[in-house]
């Protein structure tokens, strides 16, 4: 396997590994009612009403990844 072959190889399994990752935290997420999860290709999108003031008056908001 040639250095650019082994190179594209690494970016194309980071880039899976990261989507597995991401799409298992939406699943997992314990999200209060009304919160609504989104993949994005950079990361989560979190939508709801009033949410920027739920992040600050609750936790489950802050630490949805634990």
């Amino acid at each position: 396997m040639t250095l650019e072959r082994l190179a594209v190889w690494a970016e194309t399994a980071g880039i899976e590994a990261s989507a597995r990752a991401r799409d298992r935290l939406i699943v997992d997420a314990h999200l209060p009612a009304g919160v609504d999860a989104t993949p994005l290709p950079q990361g989560i999108l979190l939508s709801g009403k009033g949410l920027r003031r739920r992040f600050v008056t609750e936790p489950e908001l802050r630490n949805f990844a634990t």
